[in-house]
């Protein structure tokens, strides 16, 4: 008998290659239905996503692929301005958004974290893995925000039947 081997087969993700702080290159790899996005920096993968797939600061997910633990969540909201991710090692990103006719900009401690500058996203640099994975869940936002499912992708809801 032979032990079953992990599958071999991938599912089809749109990619987007950008640095991570330290330099080296990093791949953000996103579900053809915007449902989360994988992140590949070094040897470390993480899985981003919107809990209960609603985008807002609030439902924001971090989650370490390797270890399989959530690392980051979102809280609060830019109206009330409390908005922040709050990471599982005790650390806070508090975050601020100021909108422009044409864009916007998300401040966070060290300065702007994302901006979207004449309706694209501009290259912003950050000082820690924190504020890298911030900004990819950001840049994952926009994308979302911006880009419609391929006609293939297709939701399927069950849906729940009651009778007397």
């Amino acid at each position: 008998m032979k032990a079953q081997n992990p599958p071999s087969w991938e599912m089809p993700m749109a990619e987007v290659k950008y640095q991570d702080p330290n330099g080296e290159s990093a791949l953000l790899k996103i579900d053809q239905g915007f449902r989360y996005a994988e992140l590949e920096s070094k040897e470390r993968k993480f899985r981003l996503f919107f809990h209960r797939n609603r985008p807002l600061i609030k439902n924001i997910r971090i989650i370490d692929q390797n270890s399989d633990l959530e690392i980051a969540r979102g809280r609060g909201g830019f109206f009330l301005g409390n908005a922040r991710i709050e990471f599982i090692d005790g650390s806070v990103i508090k975050l601020d958004r100021k909108n422009f006719p044409n864009g916007y900009e998300i401040t966070g401690p060290f300065g702007p974290l994302f901006l979207v500058k004449n309706h694209a996203f501009t290259p912003t640099k950050t000082y820690e893995e924190n504020d890298f994975l911030a900004q990819a869940m950001f840049l994952f936002q926009r994308i979302r925000n911006t880009q419609n499912p391929p006609q293939e992708v297709i939701y399927h809801y069950n849906s729940i039947t009651y009778s007397h």
